[in-house]
């Protein structure tokens, strides 16, 4: 066997801008929401305690600037997750999964199917009162995943995972012969 090692037109690439990505469930930014004013009321909540301490007490202006700290987080965290929301999408390709994400960093990864070890389906009891599912997809050589994918309709989910197995079965059964 002759090594061969060609170079590459990188202008004859395809653009990462010509994916359409599928949207995620209207209902995942109700449950993003929902998980952002639990903690802002429980912040709230330490903050109104904060303030009957003798410190905060004697210094009116450092409680009303917690106030007004709580107040801007909570505006900018809602606003980021709306924002967020609109930008988030996966897109199944033939080789691989893509998926993006995030406002002010933003993030695309891809994961080869011939690299994926497993895939698991996940959700809290938040995301389990909209019927929606979390997908991770793990690679080899670490204990994390290395993709999630929040806010797919359960059953979705499910044939997401089921897809993605089968391709990465097909992919090393390939790669075999």
């Amino acid at each position: 066997m002759i090594f061969q090692n060609s170079q590459i037109n990188v202008a004859e690439l395809p653009s990462i801008d010509e994916i359409e990505f599928q949207r995620l469930d209207p209902a995942h930014v109700r449950v993003k929401y929902i998980a952002s004013a639990i903690f802002f009321l429980v912040m709230l909540a330490a903050i109104f305690y904060l303030r009957t301490q003798p410190l905060i007490v004697d210094h009116p202006r450092l409680g009303n600037g917690l106030l007004i700290f709580w107040i801007s987080w909570a505006v900018l965290s809602f606003t980021l997750t709306k924002m967020g929301y609109e930008i988030e999408g996966y897109a199944l390709r033939e080789k691989d999964i893509v998926h993006i994400k995030g406002v002010i960093n933003r993030r695309q990864t891809a994961i080869p199917f011939n690299r994926v070890q497993h895939c698991e389906i996940k959700a809290g009891p938040i995301q389990r009162f909209f019927k929606l599912k979390t997908l991770e997809v793990y690679t080899a050589g670490g204990q994390s995943s290395d993709l999630s994918i929040d806010g797919l309709r359960g059953d979705y989910a499910q044939v997401l995972k089921d897809f993605i197995i089968k391709t990465t079965g097909q992919t090393k059964h390939d790669e075999e012969e």
